[in-house]
C-alpha cells in the first residue's frame, strides 16, 4: 500500500468508518473501501474534496441486510479509486446524507437511486424522478422482493481488512478485529 493510500485509510478511519478494506484491485479496480454509517459521509466527502478526489458515481444495490449505496472517488493528481459505502437498513424510509453540498455532481445520481430505489438523500436540492414518470404508480421499480434478494455480507465485496470497528455486524467471520487496533493478523 503507497503512503497517499495509507494516509486516505487512517483519514478515512478518524472520520467514523465502521471497517476499511483493501479490495482486489484486479477484481474490483479499487485500492480501498470504506464502510461508513450514514452520519459520517459527509464528513468523509469532504475530507476527499479537500484531499483532490473527485466524484465518479453513485449507485445503490438493495440486499438481503438493506441498500447499499457506494460512492467511487479518484484523483487526478495520484490515481487512487476508492470507495465509500453506507448500509442503509431501514428499508421503509432508506434514507442517507446528500454530498451534493460537496459534489454537485451527485445531484444527478443521486436521483437515479432516488428513482429505482426510493433511497432519500437528504440535503439534494432537486430530489424528483431522473428517468421515471413522476407519477408512477407502485413501489420503486428495482425493488425486489425478499427471496430474490442475496445477502451482501456473502459477496466478497470486502479484501484485506486495514481496520474493523468492534462489533461491525457485517465483517467477515475470518476477518474479526483484534479489539479494533487495525488488521486482524
Amino acid at each position: 500500500m503507497s503512503d497517499a493510500t495509507r494516509a486516505l485509510s487512517e483519514g478515512v478511519k478518524d472520520l467514523g468508518a465502521l471497517a476499511v478494506y483493501r479490495p482486489d484491485f484486479g477484481k474490483q479496480g479499487l485500492r480501498l473501501s470504506a464502510f461508513l454509517p450514514g452520519e459520517a459521509l459527509s464528513r468523509a466527502a469532504q475530507f476527499l474534496r479537500e484531499k483532490g478526489f473527485t466524484l465518479l458515481d453513485v449507485s445503490t444495490a438493495e440486499f438481503q441486510e438493506g441498500f447499499l449505496v457506494t460512492y467511487h472517488f479518484d484523483s487526478f493528481a495520484e490515481p487512487c479509486r476508492l470507495a465509500l459505502r453506507v448500509l442503509l437498513e431501514d428499508k421503509a424510509k432508506p434514507t442517507v446524507p446528500s454530498v451534493y453540498p460537496i459534489f454537485q455532481g451527485a445531484e444527478w445520481h443521486e436521483r437515479e437511486s432516488y428513482d429505482f430505489f426510493g433511497v432519500i438523500f437528504e440535503g439534494n436540492p432537486n430530489l424528483v424522478p431522473l428517468l421515471l414518470p413522476h407519477d408512477l404508480p407502485g413501489p420503486p421499480p428495482l425493488r425486489k422482493k425478499p427471496d430474490a434478494l442475496a445477502s451482501f455480507a456473502a459477496l466478497g465485496l470486502f479484501g484485506e481488512a486495514e481496520w474493523i470497528s468492534p462489533g461491525w455486524p457485517y465483517a467477515p467471520a475470518a476477518a474479526a478485529p483484534d479489539a479494533g487496533e487495525g488488521a486482524p493478523q
